[in-house]
Order: C-alpha cells, then sequence, then structure tokens
C-alpha cells in the first residue's frame, strides 16, 4: 500500500494542545487511506513551555510504520515547523500596533523631508516652473500640491491599495517580502534545531 503526505502551510496549535495527529499535519492520499492513518499520533505533550517546534519526517515515518505494507511517500521533504500560540488575547496588541504606526509615519516623513532637503526639491520647483511658464513666481503650491498628491497616489499604486479588487488577486511587493522573510526564517529553525 502506498500512501502520499503533503505537508499543511501555518501549522499552528493552541498551547493546550496535547496531541498532534498525522492530519493536523499532513494531507493524506489516496483518500480512502485517510481513515486508517489519520488518527495516528505523531507527538504528545505535557506543558508546552515554547513558541515553536519541529517534527521531523523520521519521527513521523517511525509512527505510521506499524504496518509493513504502507510505503510512504512525502512531496515535500523538509522537517515541519509548528508554532504553539497562547488562547489569550493580547491585551497591548492594539496599543503597540499604534506605536509602530505613529513610528513608521514619522520615519517615513523624515526619510522624505531629508531627500527633498538633499536634492533640494525647493529649488528644482523653482526651475520647472520658471521653465515651463517662463516666470520666477515665488508662488510654488502650482506644482507642489500636484507633487504631494502624486507621491501619495504612487505608493498607494506600488503596495496595490489603489485599486481594490487588484490588490485581492495579486499580492503586493510588502506581501512577497514577508512572505520571503518567513520562509527563511521557518528555513534557520529547521535547520538549526536542537533537541
Amino acid at each position: 500500500m502506498e500512501i502520499y503526505l503533503i505537508p499543511k502551510k501555518n501549522l499552528k496549535f493552541s498551547k493546550n494542545i496535547h496531541k498532534i495527529f498525522l492530519n493536523d499535519l499532513f494531507e493524506i492520499y489516496p483518500s480512502e487511506k485517510e481513515k486508517l492513518l489519520k488518527d495516528v499520533v505523531i507527538r504528545e505533550f505535557e506543558n508546552i513551555d515554547k513558541d515553536y517546534d519541529v517534527i521531523e519526517l523520521g519521527e513521523v515515518i517511525n509512527k505510521i510504520s506499524f504496518n509493513n505494507n504502507i510505503k510512504i511517500n512525502f512531496l515535500d521533504n523538509n522537517n515541519l515547523l509548528i508554532y504553539f500560540k497562547n488562547d489569550k488575547r493580547d491585551k497591548y496588541l492594539f496599543i503597540r500596533v499604534v506605536l509602530v504606526c505613529i513610528i513608521l509615519f514619522l520615519g517615513a516623513g523624515m526619510a522624505i523631508i531629508n531627500f527633498h532637503s538633499d536634492v533640494n526639491m525647493n529649488e528644482s520647483h523653482r526651475t520647472i516652473l520658471k521653465i515651463l511658464t517662463g516666470s520666477k513666481d515665488e508662488n510654488l503650491l502650482f506644482l507642489q500640491i500636484p507633487y504631494s498628491l502624486g507621491i501619495g497616489i504612487g505608493v498607494a499604486t506600488f503596495y496595490n491599495k489603489l485599486i481594490p479588487n487588484f490588490s485581492k488577486s495579486e499580492p503586493s511587493p510588502l506581501e512577497l517580502e514577508v512572505s520571503a522573510f518567513k520562509n527563511e526564517v521557518q528555513n534557520y529553525i529547521i535547520e538549526n534545531n536542537e533537541k
């Protein structure tokens, strides 16, 4: 009998869990074999005091090999990283998010101000206005308002937040970077796991 195990993504369990079963970690194919294997206990816990754990594929093989007629095929040969989360809500999450947003907003504002100071944007706008109109007008709002709106629209477009339907169908560059970072962290934890 041959079975195929496809690992599930983003494995998160409560810290109150006592057993993790095979079907919590893998999609089991063919589906008629799932009834036979879904209740196989892969790991048992007493008190969970860590935030993550690594389940090695060898451990899964040992738990399933109660029947010598089973040939196991993993469709991903990486060990599994599981996360444990507290069931209680974080009371200070909203405050932390607001503080991080304020810091990021101020940092982005300072970066834009420093950029404009470095390139002498005021003088650049004066030069552009003189080229376009031929007069040396001191009122630069004619250029600065569209320029400021353009920066905001450009950032919103870059992060796919301008067109709502488009942003649902395609990840933004920021989401891709966060996903790549999470994958690197998972790979690092799995490779450097100490038992």
